[in-house]
């Protein structure tokens, strides 16, 4: 890593400790003072005597701040104790203001009915220090739980990032000792249930008004319920996430060559601590990222796009105490090198899935790569390669089948783009459009009253989204037939079954068989690319299939049709 990485690393700590110490010691500072102070206070003052007390003053103050009310109440009093009187104005043990329940309005009708008979009502006095009193010692349960809860969850989320950077702080130090790297998965249960925890505790002073508001016939105050009932349901999948790392262990990664090499080689093994047979159902992909920053506070969000990426079947090694699994790739020299942090960066990723035993195992490693031509001494059984390219050949000759109606018929080859296919992106795509062409034709509505500016934005957000539906609708309803008769070829385009227009043209070369990438997505890690497979004839271009969903199983239907026309 360069010395600018490293300064920037090292700023990030610092700034993480600082970040996760202040929450920390916030939320100590509010169990202490909020929960532990009034309950020592209501433990101590146990053994106060009694004297009869009369109320001087007594005002209910209310203090509004974001939107929300909290009431405390002051007053003052003069009792009698030993033969001296004494005058204060320590009203309550607790001091502030909330709006826990209605303690507060409660405490002032007591004071206010009191010094309105002019009757007296009993003080607790502390008699190591008669001039210390409290005209009531309720125990709050609400302020006790909102300061432990409140208080703890700060704590946790201070206590939780000052973890995680320490955790995070030691993988460069465990790379250089040991020459391992550890998956990023090793924490993410743990935040799981951290969130889950913060979820069934925040509403927490609510529950104890939940019986009393609906005996009101409040019930909507019922909706607090759904919070634990969420939270529990985050930390219990956090809790089996917890499990399935406990299943399969640590499974550091060790690369070969360190660092990896964009131009020769990236390859390793992973240390897993069971035993894995040869034929495991397990695949390993390396990709290439680059990660964008952007916001910051709570709307702060990191985007990574998939700039490259590949696959290979896991290559397992039997070993005393479990299995080592090998991989190696060929990465392009055209890919950027691990480089940047933070805002920006480049990151090279190797991912590890499949199942072993019935459960599902997926762990990720970021490496570094740099530029250079090293090759790797791990190197797979060239049987293995053969297997897995074959495996993977026929997948994607079936996958095209699926995709793309294929028939050979006695007269040549047949391909049939069919509506509807790819339909939970297309669906997505017309989602998405249909939101910003409602907000944009909203804001045009509402641009008649509140201004030129709202036309302006409604019209950019409408065409933006009007398109996308008109597109994805178009989409959604063409297809596309294709005759291959000897070197013609006659293509069909319909939508919904009508005939849009019809082309005809001769193939005599390979080289006139295009594959084109067209759009892609990225769904859990995973790049994938919608291809077209066009003929470039006599400076047209004709489609002779579309929307394939994958590279590997474009390239296998490019095969198909070349031998169909005998041009390979």
């Amino acid at each position: 890593m360069s010395e600018e990485g490293n300064k920037q690393n090292k700023k990030g700590g610092i700034g993480g400790y600082l970040f996760g110490g202040i929450f920390l010691l916030a939320g100590l500072a509010v169990m202490f003072f909020v929960a532990v102070i009034p309950v020592a206070k209501y433990m101590e003052s146990g053994s106060w005597e009694r004297a009869p007390a009369t109320v001087l003053s007594s005002n209910l103050n209310s203090h509004r701040s974001d939107g929300s009310t909290t009431y405390n109440v002051s007053g003052s009093y003069r009792y009698r104790y030993n033969g001296v009187e004494y005058t204060s104005n320590q009203v309550s043990q607790y001091s502030g203001s909330d709006n826990f329940g209605d303690y507060w309005q409660q405490l002032h009708r007591k004071l206010s009915r009191a010094r309105a008979n002019n009757r007296t009502i009993l003080a607790w006095v502390n008699p190591d220090d008669p001039a210390e009193a409290y005209l009531d010692r309720t125990f709050r349960w609400g302020s006790v739980i909102f300061g432990l809860v409140f208080g703890g969850i700060f704590a946790l989320v201070g206590g939780g990032v000052m973890f995680l950077m320490r955790r995070g702080s030691k993988d460069p130090a465990m790379v250089s000792e040991t020459g391992f790297y550890s998956s990023r998965e090793k924490s993410g249960h743990w935040l799981m249930v951290g969130f889950g925890a913060v979820f069934i505790l925040l509403p927490s002073p609510a529950y104890l008004e939940v019986w009393k508001e609906v005996s009101r016939g409040d019930y909507m105050i019922l909706v607090v319920l759904l919070f634990p009932l969420v939270g529990a349901g985050i930390a219990w999948a956090g809790w089996k996430m917890r499990r399935n790392y406990r299943f399969f262990g640590p499974t550091p990664l060790q690369l070969d060559p360190e660092p990896g090499q964009a131009g020769g080689q990236v390859g390793g093994t992973i240390r897993f601590g069971r035993a894995i047979g040869r034929d495991s159902n397990l695949d390993i992909w390396l990709s290439c990222i680059r990660g964008r920053e952007s916001g910051s506070g709570k709307n702060r969000k990191t985007v990574e796009d998939v700039l490259w990426q590949t696959e290979q079947r896991a290559y397992c090694v039997p070993r005393q105490s479990g299995t080592d699994i090998q991989f190696c790739f060929d990465a392009p020299a055209d890919q950027p090198a691990t480089r940047g942090s933070g805002r920006n960066y480049i990151r090279w990723r190797v991912e590890l899935e499949g199942t072993v035993e019935g459960r599902k195992l997926s762990r990720s490693w970021d490496v570094p790569v740099e530029a250079g031509n090293g090759a790797s001494r791990v190197q797979l059984p060239e049987s293995h390669v053969m297997a897995d390219q074959r495996e993977r050949e026929l997948e994607a000759v079936e996958s095209a089948s699926e995709q793309i109606r294929v028939e050979q018929t006695g007269q040549g080859l047949y391909l049939e783009s069919r509506p509807g296919r790819n339909l939970g992106m297309k669906l997505g795509m017309l989602l998405f459009g249909g939101i910003f062409a409602g907000v944009g034709t909203g804001l045009f509505i509402a641009a008649a009253s509140q201004g030129f500016m709202l036309y302006f934005m409604g019209s950019i957000f409408g065409l933006i989204g009007y398109l996308i539906v008109f597109s994805s609708v178009y989409t959604l309803a063409r297809g596309l037939q294709v005759w291959i008769r000897g070197s013609e070829v006659r293509v069909v385009r319909r939508w919904l079954g009508i005939p849009v227009y019809r082309r005809e043209g001769r193939l005599l070369r390979a080289e006139q068989v295009v594959l084109k990438s067209g759009m892609s997505s990225t769904s859990n890690g995973r790049k994938t690319e919608y291809m077209t497979l066009q003929a470039e004839v006599d400076g047209k271009v004709l489609r002779l299939a579309e929307g394939i969903k994958g590279r590997e199983v474009g390239e296998a239907l490019r095969e198909a049709v070349l031998r169909a026309l005998r041009l390979v």
